[in-house]
């Protein structure tokens, strides 16, 4: 028999079985926990046949599988234990005696309250219902106002029926004095200077006043006036300029899977966006950030200036450029990590693009599968199965991103690899092996501001991903400290190996033969945990 129709019978008694489990099984993790493995067996079955599949039918099935695998999670984390009373009753049906079907009967108290929140539409699906019987139940509760009928029909003294039709209109808030809405505006403008209409209405809204669009606008240009010169105090800040490619690289550590002992760290080039060099690390030395620079530095050139925080993996990088391009112009530019926006801001999207799934991925590990982050032997193994795998993923995601289209305001779209190459070209070549004297950036620079991506540093998106992901520069104790005291240090050790190389290579070897351990499924990358837990277990108890 085919093994494609083999699996898709597989699959249809998989789900059979999922489906009882989930009925029958609540808060069992050791049933549940037995059955999710068996989903992620199959999972693990179906990728080897993956290309005999057609790619419509194996995604559906992937995500079918990777469902089922997430319910069974949630259900053993999901009491079986009853609420200590039943939901209160908000609707009934209710026999009429009338032919049709029973009337809803909706609890006044809370269709009062309900309405409060939400219109008619927005409470039927929480009832089961049509929005035009919550709108009766109202009526009969007398909670809305019934509209006028569609249309009047009146009789002409010629004997004739006339029907006029009645155009719907929106209610009118109650009134408001413009005196009174005038002096509202004025007492919220005295304390909240940069309020706008929209932020205007909802101040009015809290106390209780309704008004139309049309007269809050009327009444914020009575009270506010039209802008004038000098009471403009918007702060005006240089857009972020640098004189060309490799003019300026931005590096940075990001920690947002230190739990784990893994730091990535990234160099960007401030004119193109282009990533020169990214890589995770089970350590945060100085010498692993200075080997990625010079790796970078072998294929990208040497930038004239690169900037960075006070940290302290980031010295020997600095002490490089200070050696290399000259002291005292700024060859090294340390600042805050909210100033280093350009790399600050490619963060984000490494963290939503990839950086995420793993540390949802090990966090499942840890729920589900016996990863204690406190143990250095499960670190030591997670950095074993899974940071080539992570740096995989870092390396497809730098060249993807070094090939897409950048959004520029003014510009047509262009990829970071063209403006990094035609910026060598139109702004002159720097850096590059071929050339022996890099062409000087004439321009003087202030290396506080240089190479700041101002637009980045106003958004409160990113900066909240900024101080998610980075520690504290600055002594908490002393907030009016102009700069650190110290370079921070955030310390990253890896731990080490607990098995011979003999015993490390039988481990491998296991792998391979009971488990895909090149797929890139994170499915089967629980399965690899589960079986390399159980081999670990067997040579540490030999």
């Amino acid at each position: 028999m085919d093994p494609v129709d083999n699996l898709r019978g597989a699959y249809h008694e998989l789900s059979s079985k999922v489906a009882r489990a989930l009925r029958t099984q609540l808060g069992d993790a050791t049933r549940l926990g037995a059955q999710r493995d068996e989903v992620l067996r199959f999972v693990e079955d179906a990728s080897v046949h993956r290309e005999a599949f057609p790619a419509e039918e194996f995604a559906i099935l992937r995500a079918s599988s990777e469902r089922m695998v997430s319910e069974l999670d949630a259900a053993c984390h999901r009491s079986s234990d009853p609420p200590d009373r039943p939901a209160a009753p908000v609707t009934a049906r209710m026999r009429t005696g009338k032919r049709g079907r029973p009337k809803v009967h909706i609890e006044p108290a809370f269709l009062r309250e309900a309405l409060t929140h939400r219109g008619p539409t927005g409470i039927a699906p929480v009832l089961g219902c049509s929005s035009r019987t919550v709108r009766r139940r109202a009526l009969e509760h007398g909670l809305a106002a019934p509209a006028p009928p569609v249309f009047e029909t009146t009789t002409l003294p010629d004997g004739e029926t006339a029907r006029t039709y009645n155009v719907p209109r929106v209610a009118e808030p109650p009134e408001t004095s413009d005196e009174e809405l005038d002096r509202l505006l004025l007492d919220a403008l005295a304390v909240f200077p940069t309020f706008g209409r929209s932020m205007l209405k909802g101040y009015l809204a809290a106390r209780g006043v309704s008004v139309s669009r049309s007269r809050l606008r009327a009444a914020y240009i009575r009270v506010h006036g039209a802008p004038i010169a000098w009471g403009n105090r918007e702060i005006y800040r240089r857009g972020y300029h640098v004189a060309g490619a490799n003019s300026l690289w931005h590096h940075d550590g990001q920690h947002g899977l230190i739990k784990y002992k893994i730091v990535q760290h990234c160099f960007i080039d401030g004119k193109s966006r282009l990533v020169v060099g990214i890589r995770a690390n089970d350590n945060n030395r100085k010498q692993t950030v200075l080997r990625l620079f010079l790796d970078a530095t072998d294929i990208h050139g040497i930038p004239s200036r690169v900037r960075g925080d006070h940290g302290v993996e980031n010295i020997e990088v600095a002490a490089w450029m200070e050696v290399t391009r000259g002291p005292d112009r700024g060859s090294y530019i340390w600042g805050r990590s909210v100033h280093n926006t350009r790399i600050e801001r490619l963060w984000y999207d490494v963290t939503k693009q990839y950086g995420r799934k793993w540390k949802i991925f090990f966090h499942q590990l840890e729920v589900h599968h016996f990863l204690n982050p406190q143990v250095p032997e499960h670190i030591w193994l997670l950095h074993h199965l899974f940071l080539p795998a992570i740096n995989q993923d870092a390396q497809d995601w730098m060249h993807s991103w070094n090939n897409h289209k950048l959004q520029i305001a003014g510009e047509r779209t262009r990829s970071p690899r063209d403006i990094f190459f035609y910026s060598q070209v139109q702004d002159g070549p720097r850096g590059m092996p071929s050339v022996p004297v890099p062409p000087e950036d004439n321009e003087p620079i202030d290396p506080a501001s240089y190479g700041v991506d101002w637009d980045v540093a106003d958004d409160p998106q990113f900066m909240a991903h900024l101080m998610e992901n980075n520690p504290q520069e600055f002594n908490a104790q002393n907030p009016f400290q102009a700069g650190p005291e110290h370079f921070a240090e955030v310390t990253c050790e890896p731990p080490g190996c607990p098995f011979t190389d003999q015993e490390v290579q039988w481990m491998d070897e296991m792998l391979r033969a009971s488990v895909d351990t090149n797929s890139r499924d994170m499915g089967v990358r629980r399965m690899v945990w589960v079986k390399a837990l159980e081999l670990c277990n067997q040579m540490w108890n030999v």
